[in-house]
């Protein structure tokens, strides 16, 4: 974990959601942070949509490393890069419009390789989307800010 206190460590995230190139295209938002836990929030647009009007397969995978990535930043603020090593999906049900929050959980963070899991959650029912969890590498050999 870095050495930054909390509330640096939490306005490093809070600052790379809102400047990240990526987020604004995919229409994700920072909904709440705090340590070892962050909420996205993303509007579904028809961008996100496949063929078939519902969300495609491919969008959930990205919010969901979003979320677990910042939850990880929460621990390391600008100290470190966290890098995606793996993650996996299990998709519950299919989404059509409205919005989603993705709730992503440190469950440990280690020196080199930490671990966390997410749910992916209807905004407006609650009703679950998707849960997963990933593997990330901690590289604090250059830090992210």
């Amino acid at each position: 974990m870095s050495g930054m206190p909390l509330e640096s460590r939490l306005a490093a995230v809070r600052e790379f959601a809102q400047t990240s190139p990526y987020y604004q295209a995919m229409g994700m938002s920072l909904a709440e942070v705090a340590e070892g836990r962050v909420v996205l929030r993303v509007a579904i647009q028809d961008a996100h949509l496949n063929a078939d009007g519902i969300v495609h397969g491919g969008v959930l995978p990205a919010i969901a490393d979003g979320a677990m990535g910042n939850a990880l930043r929460t621990l390391n603020g600008a100290d470190a890069q966290v890098l995606t090593a793996e993650v996996h999906l299990h998709y519950l049900r299919p989404v059509r419009s409205g919005s989603l929050l993705a709730e992503g959980r440190v469950i440990q963070s280690g020196r080199r390789l930490s671990f966390a899991e997410v749910e992916i959650r209807e905004e407006s029912s609650g009703k679950p989307v998707a849960r997963g969890s990933g593997v990330f590498v901690i590289d604090r050999s250059t830090g992210s800010g």
